[in-house]
């Protein structure tokens, strides 16, 4: 992969977000193109900006994050898409790789394995 890794950040959190693009803007390897607090917020950007790698917060509003997972999969087969919950479950984990998600994370640990989870996926 040639220049960074182009990332769009799906939460309904926007502290959670913020605190994601701050910790990810400091990494060379990464380039953050978006956010989106809804699955139709992500759902546009992802068209618009055509990100390599979605980390998606599962419990999303309305929408939520294991159906949006499966809708940017079928625009988009190459995406990879990281899954992310406040439970660590082995069913949200089940669920979460049965929508597409090649990586799943507790939120509880996110900042320290965020940024290789993404540059795994992406590779």
């Amino acid at each position: 992969m040639t220049g960074p890794i182009r990332v769009l950040l799906v939460d309904d959190e926007s502290i959670f977000l913020a605190a994601l693009r701050a910790l990810l803007e400091h990494d060379r390897r990464m380039e953050v193109v978006g956010m989106a607090q809804t699955s139709a917020q992500a759902l546009e950007l992802a068209a618009e900006t055509h990100p390599d790698v979605v980390l998606i917060d599962l419990a999303l509003p309305g929408i939520d994050g294991f159906e949006t997972t499966r809708l940017l999969l079928a625009e988009s087969p190459s995406l990879k898409v990281i899954a992310v919950s406040g439970l660590s479950t082995e069913e949200a984990e089940k669920d979460a790789r049965a929508a597409g998600a090649t990586t799943f994370l507790y939120k509880g640990g996110l900042h320290e394995e965020i940024a290789e989870a993404i540059v795994d996926a992406a590779a």
